[in-house]
């Protein structure tokens, strides 16, 4: 029997190669080896070739393969495919490097951003991005907190748009912004007309609470801070939702991002006015796994969200405020440090 260490083994041992890894990752993004076979533009026999190619030159098995399920990955392929996404994105930036001798950000940017927030940050910052870094291809995806904070250490995204909540600690942040919270009321509520609102004048009033996390979390917070018990008298899964049954008279309710309208989808007034008092508060943040060296594409990009973000911060209105840590506790004193001002 043949020790499993045996040097003539290693030597003929197989070598991995950038197109199997391409073949790898797009199985794990399609389902199957057909799909991505399809997707690669090359023959299904191919891309399985390649497959056992690759499972043999790194002795794993990579795949559960069956006709009902396609080809799903075992955890060892998931791990693989994470990092090829690593490999994959080093090598095009090699090439990019070697083609412009360091001058050329040409290529693909993958972002992320935390659903609720998408609308005020993701249109902005590719856009204006788009005007300075036409070259650059941004792409992004949407998600939950823990999905993008899982793209983000897989290698599916580079960068995304995060609040400073509940974050994981393979995850480097900085801060683009940090806004008090505002009251969202009826336009014919009593309170309306106001400069800003003292949560304790709504404490015996409907709360609609935004319920996608970690908003409960946050909120509750804010609640605290005033010495008030948060009781939701309804849920709401988006925050247009929360804004219509508001602007209906069913309650008030609370945001840290603000549109620029002034009314519900119905057309029907929504008052937005800020909290006084010192409220905690919940940053955004950029956020990236921790513990690489991001593209040259993405370092352009954050500089860019960095001033971009921080000028509209500074057209907000001011407000004592202190920031919710990541553990959830309000961290007492200055306000978190806005990068780019």
């Amino acid at each position: 029997m043949k020790n499993s260490a045996d040097p003539y083994d290693e030597l003929m041992r197989p070598n991995v190669t950038v197109r199997q890894l391409e073949y790898l990752v797009a199985i794990a993004e399609t389902g199957g080896m057909t799909a991505a076979a399809k997707l690669c533009h090359v023959s299904q026999s191919a891309v399985s070739l390649a497959m056992a190619e690759l499972e043999r030159a790194l002795d794993v098995r990579l795949f559960i393969r069956g006709s009902r399920r396609g080809a799903v990955l075992t955890d060892a392929g998931r791990q693989v495919t994470a990092d090829a996404r690593k490999v994959i994105t080093a090598m095009s930036e090699l090439g990019a490097s070697a083609r412009s001798l360091g001058q050329d950000l040409s290529g693909r940017l993958d972002i992320g951003c935390y659903a609720p927030i998408a609308p005020f940050h993701v249109p902005a910052a590719i856009a204006t991005f788009g005007t300075v870094r036409p070259e650059v291809d941004v792409q992004f995806v949407e998600g939950t907190l823990p999905e993008i904070q899982n793209y983000l250490l897989d290698g599916r995204c580079e960068l995304a748009f995060l609040y400073q909540q509940d974050l994981v600690a393979d995850i480097d942040t900085v801060v683009l912004h940090d806004r008090q919270p505002s009251v969202l009321l009826p336009g014919h509520h009593r309170l309306a007309r106001r400069r800003s609102v003292a949560l304790a004048e709504l404490n015996d009033e409907p709360f609609v609470l935004l319920d996608v996390p970690p908003s409960e979390h946050y909120f509750q917070t804010v609640f605290d801070a005033a010495g008030l018990e948060m009781r939701p008298a309804y849920r709401a899964s988006s925050f247009e939702l929360a804004r219509a049954l508001v602007a209906r008279g069913l309650g008030y309710s609370m945001a840290v991002q603000q549109p620029a309208v002034d009314q519900s989808l119905e057309g029907l007034e929504v008052v937005t006015r800020p909290l006084s008092g010192t409220v905690p508060t919940t940053p955004v943040v950029m956020g990236w796994a921790a513990g690489g060296r991001l593209t040259r594409r993405a370092e352009a990009f954050l500089a860019h969200c960095r001033t971009t973000f921080a000028m509209t911060e500074q057209s907000q209105p001011t407000a004592r405020a202190t920031s919710v840590a990541p553990g959830g506790r309000a961290a007492r004193g200055t306000r978190s440090r806005i990068l780019g001002r």
